[in-house]
């Protein structure tokens, strides 16, 4: 499984040999050898090979955005398609999150794989719109955790909201 390397643990007023790199990100020391081979900057040819800290963090958040992928307000991220995918609309499910967020669960129209991903209560109605949605969402689609509002029409209580 592969691992993030975060940025924050490099100090950027400071020199790194290419042991120092490793220890501090915990890759093994090849993997930085493979970086300066593909781009990062080195200081000058001598050995030790010196890294400053300010050419390291620009690479590692230039690496990781290229593992990143903007989702349009009504897709979801397939990672068995590694792509962004519309949601099948019977599978859509929003669940209520603390400070004005929504758990947006679907599976994938293609592959049928399980998805999440943030959204906000304020575009709910606009993904609804978006992705054609035939039903309203307070009937059927909404999952409440803890407190259900005076117009929810149903008595029944789901798994999840059980104490």
């Amino acid at each position: 499984m592969s691992r993030r390397n975060n940025p924050n643990r490099i100090k950027i007023h400071r020199s790194y040999t290419v042991i120092d790199v490793s220890e501090a990100l915990g890759v093994h020391p090849k993997t930085v050898r493979n970086w300066i081979r593909v781009g990062l900057p080195v200081i000058d040819d001598r050995r030790p090979l010196l890294i400053h800290g300010s050419d390291l963090k620009v690479h590692l958040k230039q690496k990781r955005k290229t593992y990143m992928y903007k989702c349009e307000i009504h897709e979801i991220y397939c990672f068995k398609c590694k792509e962004p995918k519309n949601p099948n609309i019977e599978s859509v499910r929003f669940i209520s999150k603390p400070a004005g967020m929504a758990q947006m669960s679907g599976r994938c129209q293609e592959c049928g794989c399980q998805a999440n991903k943030y959204v906000s209560w304020r575009n709910v109605n606009q993904i609804w719109f978006e992705l054609e949605g035939k039903l309203p969402i307070a009937e059927k689609h909404l999952i409440l955790r803890e407190e259900a509002l005076l117009n929810y029409p149903f008595d029944m209580v789901f798994n999840d909201e059980k104490k």
